[in-house]
Parts: structure tokens; C-alpha cells; sequence
């Protein structure tokens, strides 16, 4: 990965990170004038936070993606098909969630391509979208997802769920970039190793958070759409993350 990473030190060098950004970008949010946000979830799904955080979407009439690690939805198929009956998106998160940069081609293969593959034959649907783990395509990682016949997701507002929040102001992160054309990360997964331990921790669960951010967002004019309305609404914006 230091190979990688001087690499991109040496492209920063050369001045040139806007064509960098437009070839080998991913979207990470829309330019619109429009007041619509898209939600997205990741590393699940988990038999006790996927159908929480389910509910609290039907709650609010709002559609999400869920990038999902295929090893993840071997074991529980039955949530893979509840999410899209409910009618959100299934995406792919890789197999294990290992950084991209890291892998050999054979290893990337399986963990996207492959992947891909398996975790379609679950869902029973194509998979359209991708996330890489850490956000993170690698410069190896782009032409195998696109190989791989999928687009690829970023985010423009970081919930940082994935360390836990406590309750003073468990949107104190989300916010800084909650705005028309975003797309929000959050994870249907425990922040620690159990749904007891985030309780423990004093960790907002992930349902609540997504009732906080869904009143939130009904409160400033803001409403939750699905992807493909967020990519209607107006222009891709891209950028590149490549190690």
C-alpha cells in the first residue's frame, strides 16, 4: 500500500487530480438544486440491527441502499430478500471487507467480481452499485469494478455510526455536509461486537439514529429519495480515492 500511496503523492505533485478525478472517480454526491438526500448503510446484514433500522425507514417512507458484504448475506439470506421487499436497494460491499489496495488481482476478483456474482444469486437481482471498504477503489480496484459491471458509490456526509455515538448529539458528524445532492453513510451493523455492547456503551442504536436523521432532515426541508431519483435530480459529482 506505500507503493500506492507515493504514487498518488506523485500525481498530487504533477497538478493534475482533476482529470484524475474525472476518469477515475466514483460519485459521491449530485449537484442539484433539488432537496433530496439518498441514505446508505453498510457492512450488514445484521439479524438484529437490519430490521431495526428497516422499521425506522418504513417509518419515514424512506428508501436506502445497502452495501452488503456477500459473506455476510450467506448467512442471512432471508434479511437480503426483506430489505428488497420492503424496496430498498441491495448493493455490494466485497466478501470480507478487506482494502482494496491490499489484494492481489486474484484476491480482487473475489472480492468483487465473485462477489458480485454470489451475492446476486441470493438476492435474486442484479447488483448495480458498489462500495468499496474505507471508501477506497485502489488503482487496481477501479477497472476491476468496472470489469465487474457495477458503478461506484461514495459519500458526501460521514454519520461516523461506525465508532459509536452517544446521545448529546449523535448528528454533530452527519451534519457538516447534510445538504441537497448528498449521500449519507451510515452501517446496519453493532459498533462494537454486539447490539448489548453498543447498549452497554451508550451507543445510539442505529434505528434511533436514523429517526434523528430523518426528522432532522424533514425539519430543514430535506427528504430521503432512492438512488436512482438522487442521479435524476442533477449533475455526478466524482472524485478519486485510490489508496
Amino acid at each position: 500500500m506505500a507503493r500506492f500511496r507515493r504514487i498518488v503523492r506523485f500525481v498530487r505533485a504533477l497538478n493534475v487530480e482533476a482529470p484524475i478525478h474525472a476518469v477515475m472517480g466514483s460519485m459521491y454526491a449530485v449537484e442539484t438544486r433539488e432537496p433530496v438526500v439518498h441514505l446508505t448503510y453498510d457492512d450488514g446484514p445484521h439479524p438484529e440491527v437490519t430490521p431495526a433500522v428497516l422499521d425506522a425507514l418504513d417509518e419515514f417512507g424512506a428508501p436506502a441502499t445497502f452495501f452488503m458484504l456477500t459473506r455476510e448475506a450467506e448467512r442471512y439470506p432471508e434479511l437480503v430478500h426483506e430489505v428488497r421487499r420492503r424496496g430498498h436497494t441491495v448493493a455490494l460491499h466485497t466478501r470480507t471487507h478487506r482494502r482494496l489496495s491490499t489484494l492481489t488481482w486474484r484476491e480482487l476478483i473475489d472480492e468483487v467480481i465473485v462477489a458480485r456474482r454470489d451475492l446476486e444469486a441470493i438476492a435474486e437481482t442484479e447488483i448495480a452499485w458498489f462500495r468499496p471498504p474505507y471508501g477506497a477503489e485502489g488503482i487496481r480496484g477501479v477497472p476491476v469494478v468496472r470489469a465487474g459491471g457495477m458503478r461506484t458509490v461514495g459519500w458526501s456526509s460521514d454519520t461516523h455510526d461506525w465508532k459509536g455515538l452517544k446521545g448529546e448529539d449523535p448528528l454533530r458528524n452527519a451534519r457538516k455536509n447534510l445538504e441537497g445532492g448528498g449521500i449519507v453513510l451510515m452501517h446496519d451493523v453493532p459498533a462494537t461486537d454486539s447490539v448489548k455492547g453498543d447498549r452497554d456503551a451508550g451507543f445510539v442504536s442505529k434505528d434511533e439514529l436514523t429517526r434523528l436523521l430523518l426528522a432532522e432532515m424533514s425539519e430543514n426541508g430535506l427528504r430521503a429519495v432512492s438512488l436512482a431519483d438522487l442521479l435524476a435530480s442533477g449533475s455526478i459529482l466524482k472524485r478519486a480515492r485510490l489508496t
